[in-house]
């Protein structure tokens, strides 16, 4: 019978490249002709919006849409805070060196920083420094040996691979809805400044064909009445969801990745019997995207031979991404902030904007060590009654680490930051304490090369032997395996251990010595 090779086939999706570049969205914003003058600007805030990425040759071609959120102060106003909302379109290309239209790629993009001054006191230009994270994947089909067939006295060494195979990845949006009605102590809205939302999982189940997502919206919404003393007031609300997402082939026992977000929301202040405006009607579009991943283990076959018959066998080259694992961790960090040189006391936070950057990350024995900064604006009403609205931007620095049981220092793994929840309250006219619920998700892998089998053929002569003596003292080297020995002296690594009586090949080390004897083949 003739040596014959059983090949294995399965489906990888292998990493391409990725790249990171920023870009600068710059304009001007205009004051719409129904609101006042600037005095002094608040914060500026910004978001994204990626409405179409195309693969191309060596590039990912990306658009989107910069939504900007300014609130400013005016002396020729009647109310003690006004917004202006405007967005600008942009196009960016992201290079990466051997992709291909046929491939597949995921753009992650946020708003890292924006800039703004006041030009004059009907216009105000903004620059916005946008951080775009671009990676290409293909999907290969490898047919690798997984066994021989044909010889009685094959050796094979065999490896056990763990890699991770992406199902599928799907997104819709669903529309959560929330109304009620304000106290009756409450004053009636007079304007909504504007809105924040978090969208955090509760809990996610697979089953066949569907991710079901449980999770909460948090609403923060800032608005102004006609209290004279305190005319700022903000919304909080939790609005619960449950959303399922179709993957086919998907099982309870894979693996996920959700990609949640708020891009749209839209309310309505409506009068009650009374004919006051304190009826709230929400509606947000909350953006859902889920990929579900199986981790597999297969043997690999990376080596063989016959201590009776020479064999010719050819071997190929395969680079894979060997899944480590992934994991998800929280921390509570907790930070006193002291308001700037310079700025009047504190009477009433109103509001916090928190946003995690991430700094640097590394791997490290069975975890990831994680360096970021909290970029925290703070928006307070003053004991100034000149100017009662003040803000400052303060930046706290955090360290958090993520376990992932068998990660190694040389291998490398992918970091997301969220923030969870945030919580504020005044110590005192020049402090605040501020509690942030940082979390991060961490995915790990591990780059190999592995030579794999690809043909063998069985030479006419036999294997010679003959110019070696019947026993051989042989000393284990540094690098030496009891397989490598005995591929060497035509024999088996488990001739060797019957012969030395070794029960456990892995507790022989370097300079310890093995007697090998020489193996009689005959033929009848």
């Amino acid at each position: 019978m003739s040596v014959e090779l059983v090949k294995d086939l399965f489906k990888l999706d292998q990493k391409v490249g990725e790249n990171f570049i920023q870009t600068i969205v710059e304009g001007d914003i205009l004051v719409p002709d129904t609101k006042p003058d600037i005095s002094r600007v608040l914060s500026a805030t910004g978001k994204l919006h990626i409405s179409k990425k195309e693969v191309l040759d060596n590039k990912i071609a990306v658009e989107g849409i910069t939504y900007f959120k300014i609130l400013y102060v005016s002396d020729k106003g009647d109310q003690p805070l006004y917004s202006i909302d405007t967005n600008t379109q942009f196009k960016e290309d992201i290079d990466i060196e051997g992709l291909s239209p046929n491939m597949k790629a995921e753009v992650l993009a946020d708003v890292q920083h924006i800039d703004f001054n006041i030009n004059n006191e009907r216009k105000i230009g903004v620059k916005a420094v946008i951080n775009l994270n671009g990676k290409g994947t293909q999907e290969q089909d490898l047919k690798v040996t997984k066994d021989i067939e044909g010889l009685e006295d094959i050796q094979v060494l065999k490896e056990d691979f763990k890699y991770t195979d992406i199902i599928g990845v799907n997104k819709s949006d669903t529309l959560i809805k929330d109304n009620f009605e304000m106290d009756e102590d409450d004053y009636e809205i007079k304007e909504v400044l504007k809105w924040d939302a978090t969208v955090l999982e509760k809990e996610t189940k697979i089953t066949d064909g569907k991710v079901i997502v449980g999770g909460m919206v948090n609403i923060e919404i800032l608005y102004t009445d006609e209290d004279e003393e305190n005319p700022l007031k903000v919304i909080k609300r939790e609005i619960p969801f449950t959303h399922f997402v179709e993957i086919t082939d998907v099982f309870s026992d894979m693996n996920y990745k959700l990609n949640l977000s708020v891009d749209e929301l839209y309310y309505d202040i409506k009068e009650d019997i009374r004919g006051e405006r304190k009826i709230v009607d929400i509606e947000a579009v909350v953006n859902v995207e889920a990929k579900v991943m199986d981790t597999q283990s297969r043997e690999i076959l990376v080596d063989t031979y016959s201590p009776s018959i020479n064999l010719k066998i050819d071997k190929k080259k395969i680079e894979l991404n060997e899944n480590i694992g992934i994991n998800k961790a929280n921390v509570l960090l907790k930070e006193t902030l002291d308001i700037p040189q310079g700025n009047p006391p504190i009477e009433e936070v109103f509001s916090v904007i928190i946003k995690p950057i991430l700094t640097d990350y590394s791997t490290l024995e069975n975890k990831v060590a994680i360096e970021g900064i909290l970029e925290a604006t703070v928006m307070y009403k003053s004991l100034d009654d000149v100017n009662p609205l003040y803000s400052f931007i303060q930046e706290v620095p955090f360290r958090h680490y993520v376990d992932i049981e068998g990660l190694k220092e040389n291998m490398e793994s992918e970091v997301e930051l969220f923030i969870e929840d945030i919580d504020y309250n005044n110590v005192n006219s020049e402090q605040i304490e501020l509690k942030v619920n940082v979390g991060a998700i961490c995915e790990a892998y591990s780059k190999k090369t592995i030579e794999v089998i690809d043909a063998i053929e069985e030479l006419e002569e036999d294997a010679s032997v003959k110019e070696r003596p019947s026993l051989t003292i042989y000393f284990m080297q540094p690098e030496d395996t009891l397989w490598k020995v005995a591929k060497k002296y035509n024999t088996t690594a488990q001739k060797i251990m019957d012969t030395n009586m070794i029960e456990d090949p892995l507790l022989i080390k370097p300079g310890d010595h093995v007697i090998i004897e020489k193996v009689h083949n005959f033929k009848l």
